[in-house]
C-alpha cells in the first residue's frame, strides 16, 4: 500500500500538468454560477399547494441570501436591500403581448437567508419565519432580483445567492393523495461590470432599466444561446430499453423584457442531437442524428418535447416542439439540445411597435418528469441546468414602465 501511495504521489505533478485550466467567462460576461448583483430564478409555479408527508407545502419555494462580495469588507448584521420582480409570459396576439409583472422589496443580512412561497401565502402558512410577498399575477414565469440602495437605485453588490424548489402536483395511489416529484435549481448570478464613475451605483439613466452590456457602471452580459442535456420523451413501453416512462420540458426566458408593456415575440432556433448508439461513423444514421426545429414565446415559456400535442400536432400554438423528439424515433434515450446556429431573435408582429427587434438574451431550464401513465408520469422529477454558449448579447431589462418614452 505504501508503494502504491508513493508512486501515486509522484504522478500528481504530471497529472496536474495534463489537466486543462478551468474555463472562465470572457471579460464583461457574467459567471452565472457565482454570486451576483442580479439573480435570475428561471421558473416559478403559482399554483395550489400540495401534500408532502401529510403536510401542506407550496409548489415553489424561493430562497435568497447574501454573502460578502469578494474583496469587500462587511459587518455582522449588515443589511442588503433587494428589489424583486415576478415576470409573467404573454400570449402572442392577446392583450397586446403585455408581459405583466409585480415587484416587491426584501431586506437581507450578510450570511442570512429569506424563504418565501410563490403563491402569496401569509406568513405562518408553511413556515413560521416565512417572508410575506405578493403573489405573481400569473401561474408561471420567472423571478429577477437585484440589489438596491435605500433610494431604490441599483448598486454594485456581487453577493446575492439563491435557489428554488419546485414540486409536482399531487398524485393519488394506494398510499393516498400526495406529491412525490420534486426538483431544485440554483439561481443564476449576474455580476456588475467594472466600476464606472458612478460606482457603486448602476447607471440606468440611458435606458431607464437594468443594462446588461458589460460596460463600466452597468451589469455583465449573457448570451443569446444555450446548450443542454435532455432525455427524449417516452410515454409508451417499447424500444429502446429500459421501459421507464418520462416526458421532458424546456423553459425559455429572455431578459429583453419591458414589464407591463407590449413585447415582441422571440423565436428560438433549435437543434436536437441523439446520444451515440454505436461507434463513431459517418455512415451510421444512429450516430449524432440531427433534428432541427424552433420555438416562439413572449418573455417566458415552458414547452414539452413531443408528447403534449394538440390534435396530434406539435409547433406554434401547441404544447410541444416536434413529435419526432421521442426515444422511439431517435432509438436512443438521451441527447443534447442546442440553440443555433444563431441566437434567439425578437421580431415584430405588429403588437409591440415600441419594442426592439434582433438578437436577444436567452436562458433556460430542462426538466424531466418520470413515472407511470395513470399518474401522468408525475411520480418523480429532475432537472438539468443549461450551459450558455455563443457571443454575448447586450440588452436592457425594463422594470420601470413610467421611465420608458
Amino acid at each position: 500500500m505504501k508503494f502504491l501511495n508513493k508512486w501515486a504521489l509522484a504522478l500528481l505533478p504530471g497529472l496536474a500538468l495534463a489537466m486543462p485550466a478551468m474555463a472562465l467567462p470572457p471579460a464583461g460576461q457574467a459567471d452565472l454560477m457565482q454570486p451576483g448583483s442580479v439573480l435570475i430564478f428561471p421558473k416559478f409555479l403559482n399554483l395550489s399547494a400540495v401534500t408532502v408527508d401529510g403536510v401542506s407545502m407550496p409548489r415553489t419555494e424561493i430562497e435568497i441570501g447574501a454573502v460578502c462580495p469578494a474583496g469587500a469588507t462587511c459587518t455582522e448584521h449588515q443589511t442588503v436591500k433587494v428589489r424583486l420582480h415576478w415576470v409573467c409570459p404573454a400570449t402572442e396576439g392577446v392583450n397586446s403581448n403585455i408581459c405583466r409583472e409585480t415587484d416587491f422589496d426584501l431586506v437581507l443580512s450578510i450570511d442570512g437567508k429569506l424563504a418565501f412561497p410563490a403563491d402569496g401565502a401569509a406568513p405562518g402558512t408553511y413556515w413560521v419565519n416565512a417572508q410575506s410577498v405578493p403573489a405573481p399575477p400569473c401561474p408561471r414565469g420567472y423571478l429577477i432580483a437585484w440589489v438596491v440602495n435605500t433610494n431604490d437605485l441599483p448598486i454594485r453588490f456581487d453577493g446575492l445567492i439563491g435557489n428554488a424548489v419546485i414540486r409536482n402536483p399531487n398524485i393519488v395511489d394506494v398510499v393516498g393523495t400526495r406529491s412525490t416529484g420534486l426538483s431544485s435549481y440554483s439561481a443564476l448570478g449576474i455580476q456588475a461590470a467594472a466600476p464606472g464613475a458612478a460606482a457603486p451605483l448602476i447607471d440606468t439613466t440611458a435606458a431607464g432599466g437594468l443594462i446588461f452590456d458589460g460596460a463600466a457602471g452597468h451589469y455583465t452580459e449573457i448570451t443569446g444561446q444555450f446548450a443542454g442535456d435532455l432525455r427524449f420523451d417516452k410515454t409508451v413501453t417499447g424500444a429502446p430499453l429500459p421501459n421507464v416512462l418520462s416526458k421532458t420540458y424546456i423553459t425559455f426566458l429572455t431578459l429583453d423584457v419591458r414589464s407591463n408593456q407590449p413585447n415582441n415575440p422571440t423565436i428560438v432556433p433549435l437543434q436536437f442531437w441523439n446520444e451515440s448508439a454505436a461507434g463513431v461513423s459517418s455512415t451510421n444514421p444512429a450516430f449524432e442524428r440531427l433534428i432541427s426545429s424552433s420555438w416562439e414565446f413572449v418573455c417566458w415559456d415552458q414547452v414539452n418535447l413531443a408528447s403534449d400535442t394538440t390534435a396530434g400536432l406539435c409547433g406554434l400554438g401547441t404544447g410541444c416542439i416536434d413529435t419526432n423528439l421521442t426515444q422511439a424515433s431517435y432509438t436512443t434515450r438521451k441527447g443534447i439540445v442546442r440553440v443555433g446556429p444563431g441566437p434567439a431573435m425578437k421580431f415584430a408582429d405588429g403588437n409591440a411597435p415600441g419594442d426592439d427587434v434582433g438578437a436577444v438574451t436567452l436562458l433556460g431550464l430542462i426538466e424531466t418528469i418520470e413515472g407511470t401513465a395513470p399518474n401522468s408520469f408525475l411520480e418523480r422529477k429532475y432537472n438539468f441546468n443549461v450551459n450558455v454558449i455563443g457571443p454575448p448579447v447586450a440588452t436592457t431589462f425594463i422594470p420601470f414602465p413610467a421611465s420608458v418614452p
